[in-house]
């Protein structure tokens, strides 16, 4: 099974974006990794998710582009 049709499955469509980064976060994907791939500091995205700081508007926006951007990376492995 993918990231994209796991997230779907679990009703990504009411998941926060937080919480599709720690989905991602639990299965294994390093904070340093997708900090990397959205070109910010790991801290960002540690900090935001340890509740130590917000997040701004154009990080989320980032965020969520990287997050599908890998999903379908994932995806795209696994078709035939």
């Amino acid at each position: 099974m993918d990231y994209e049709n796991t997230l779907n499955m679990k009703g990504s469509e009411n998941m926060s974006i937080k919480e599709k980064l720690q989905f991602f976060v639990n299965c294994g994907m390093q904070v340093s990794y997708i900090a990397k791939r959205m070109e910010v500091d790991p801290s960002t995205l540690t900090k935001w998710l340890n509740g130590q700081k917000g997040i701004t508007h154009k990080n989320e926006d980032k965020l969520n582009l990287t997050l599908k951007k890998i999903a379908d990376e994932l995806s795209a492995l696994f078709e035939v």
